[in-house]
This record gives C-alpha cells, structure tokens and sequence, in this order.
C-alpha cells in the first residue's frame, strides 16, 4: 500500500496512472459498517487494471474544529494505516484537516477529485456528508458526478442489535467499559497505540502516564485486565484509568507498545 499526501494529488504530477475505486472518510475504528465500503473498492483483489484508494484525514475534523469537546481516537493514524493495508486498500491519500480545507465546499472539493483522479467507482455510506459546514450529501455527490462514467455507490447502514454500528457509538461502549462490544463492532480488540507516548518507570514492571499524553478514548476510571504488547511479544497485564494518570502493570520484561482490552 502506497501513502499520499493531498498535496501529492494537487500540485505534483498524479500519483495515479489507472482508474481508482474510491472511498473516502475519517474511517476512525475502521468498524464493520467501515469494511463494506473497503470491500466495496477492494471486491477480490485480483483486477490490477484499478488501484482501490482511500481518501481520509490525519487528524479528526472534528478534533480540529471542536477539540475541548473531542472525546479522543479510536484509531491512531498509525494502527488506521496498517488495518488499511491489511484490508487489501491499494493505495491512501491522507489529508491533514486544516482551517482551508474546512472553507471548501462539496462542489469545490468534487472538482479537485474530478481534476486528479480517474474514478471508475466511488463507494459511500448511507450518511456521507462532506464539504464547508457538511454542506452536501449523496444525492448532491450523485448530481456532481451526473456527467461522468463513475458509478456511485451507497451502503446501508449496518446494525448491531437494534442500533447502527457508529464510531460514535463504538467511543460509547469504550468509555462504559464494555469492551466485548467495542470488539464485535470493530471486528478487532480495542488496543491503545502507545508508540511516541512516555511510559514513566515506578517500578518492577510498573508505568504511569498522562492522561493527556493519550489521544485514544479512554474507560471510565477503573481497573481493567488489559494484554501489554511489543516487540517480545504478549504478556497479562492491568491498567489502573484515573482522573489524570494512568498506571500500568505488566508481567515480565520487554517494551511495551500496545495495551489490548481482551
């Protein structure tokens, strides 16, 4: 999998030279309702005549435009990268939310799009909004697009139980501390991304952190049985959430990069 900037789209000489499948989002969790779309530009892998592309951001728009109210990541950039790749996407643009990228309407950024992309198919959710103040939908995206060969696709919600699977609703169950839940609609463990994070040593095996240092959501405060990862491997541990810091124990010896909630 190949990784762009927007500006290596805009400014450079197209990165591309065959049609794509499109899709585009923040994608945070990459949860079920997420695959559809990746399936839907990845289909068997097997047609290399179409790079399947991803269009997403670094950051949360909505950590740029609201960050006091923010409730956190559920994906770092760096694990939203790798599951990406492990899905079978071809190639990522990755925009960096910006106050000029949140000034440019749907139309314009179609436009943009139109310019430096030949899209043989483009794959949305049921609720896609994009542009200045999400000023357009799919209906507006479908109108766009009127005068060209791309085909445009919509899925449908996706649900689990009576509710649809939702970032928000997955950051939800995180926080309640309900992680067997957060796992089923993420199709995954959830697991904090510790790389770049200071790990302070209080002893044997033992670390404390801000809280503010982790861009993740987090549990209400408690006392969780959580699984340490690195580069030895895995081992039992438990993380101790507070008001401020966390603690976190871990059996053995060896780095940790990863804390999963089983």
């Amino acid at each position: 999998m190949t990784v762009h900037g927007w500006q290596d789209l805009l400014v450079h000489a197209p990165p591309f030279d065959r049609p794509v499948r499109l899709t585009l989002g923040v994608f945070d969790g990459l949860h079920v309702g997420h695959r559809r779309l990746m399936e839907g530009i990845v289909g068997d892998g097997r047609d290399q005549e179409v790079v399947p592309l991803v269009i997403t951001f670094f950051r949360s728009p909505a950590s740029y435009l609201s960050p006091a109210t923010f409730p956190g990541l559920i994906l770092t950039h760096e694990q939203k990268l790798a599951r990406l790749a492990s899905l079978g996407v071809g190639a990522v643009v990755v925009i960096d939310f910006s106050e000029e990228m949140s000034n440019l309407s749907g139309k314009a950024f179609v436009g943009l799009l139109r310019e430096n992309l030949t899209i043989q198919k483009i794959v949305v959710g049921h609720n896609f909004r994009f542009g200045k103040s999400r000023d357009s939908g799919n209906d507006d995206l479908k109108e766009m697009l009127s005068d060209t060969s791309t085909d445009v696709q919509v899925t449908d919600p996706v649900f689990r139980g009576e509710s649809i699977v939702s970032s928000s609703r997955i950051r939800a169950t995180i926080r309640e501390a309900d992680f067997a839940e957060a796992a089923a609609m993420l199709l995954a463990p959830y697991a904090l991304d510790l790389r770049g994070v200071t790990l302070h040593p209080s002893g044997p095996g033992r670390f404390s952190l801000q809280r503010r240092d982790v861009a993740q959501v987090l549990p209400k405060p408690g006392e969780y049985a959580v699984v340490c990862a690195g580069a030895a491997g895995e081992r039992p541990g438990r993380l101790h959430v507070g008001a401020e810091s966390l603690a976190l124990t871990a059996e053995g010896r060896g780095d940790i990069t990863t804390v999963l909630f089983p």
